[in-house]
């Protein structure tokens, strides 16, 4: 039995289309004007064969940078995803959610809900809005793990010197360790395979899923040196890692 590295991802994001309908100061997508693309439907599928061929246990999302219901054929990619045995998880602003729709997404495989809600003014603001969207739309009444994420803040990073929206406490370049990229997978709308989801652009890329099997990427030498390095800190051998302050890790 071969023998690997270190284990499958935990999770896996593939960004079925380019746009999101909202502009947040925290998102890197505040930084430029994204195309508007879809990735063609053969490749989603071909990635989501990929990992039925291999009985993958973890959890699949449509999302990257993009809000999922601005594709209408999401619904398409949770019915596929349940023929084949998959699991997903699903990560929201809530904007186009309706009772119907928190209905229909019940029917299928989805064992993580994420709810993001990022237009709060003060902490009495962001209870009220959560508790708004749990009134309307009930999400906490069905199987899957609900949970808010709480948009902006101190819990968000420099998204690696993308946005600025905070002050920072660390020194540049940062040496520190991080484990971020050692149980999920992100790609692209356009088919790269990035190091993590911090890296929007794809600037340390390690595959196109358009020319190989996810799993050879996800244990291809650039992924094999990209976590080895990491685990020592070296942050400085890649441009983002060096002024993120995502993930510090002391070692």
């Amino acid at each position: 039995m071969e023998v690997r590295p270190y284990p499958l991802f935990d999770k896996i994001s593939i960004e079925c289309n380019s746009f999101c309908n909202r502009t947040c100061s925290f998102c890197t997508r505040t930084s430029d004007n994204r195309i508007k693309e879809r990735m063609p439907e053969e490749l989603v599928y071909k990635v989501l064969d990929e990992l039925a061929d291999i009985n993958y246990s973890g959890l699949i999302a449509f999302h990257f940078y993009n809000e999922v219901f601005t594709d209408k054929r999401i619904f398409s990619f949770f019915q596929r995803c349940k023929d084949l045995g998959l699991s997903n998880y699903l990560v929201t602003n809530g904007d186009f959610l309706t009772r119907d729709i928190v209905e229909k997404l019940s029917t299928y495989n989805i064992k993580e809900f994420a709810l993001s809600v990022y237009d709060w003014a003060s902490e009495e603001d962001f209870q009220l809005k959560v508790a708004e969207f749990e009134q309307a739309l009930g999400l906490r009444r069905y199987p899957w793990d609900f949970y808010v994420v709480k948009g902006g803040g101190e819990d968000f990073s420099n998204r690696a010197g993308y946005v600025d929206f905070k002050q920072e406490e660390y020194s540049f370049p940062i040496k520190a360790a991080c484990s971020k990229i050692e149980n999920k997978l992100d790609i692209r709308f356009d088919g790269t395979v990035v190091m993590c989801c911090i890296d929007y652009y794809g600037v340390h890329s390690i595959g196109r899923i358009q020319d190989e099997h996810i799993i050879d990427i996800w244990y291809g030498e650039k992924r094999q040196k990209q976590i080895n390095d990491l685990r020592q800190g070296l942050r400085e051998n890649y441009q983002l890692c060096s002024k993120c302050s995502d993930y510090i890790v002391n070692i």
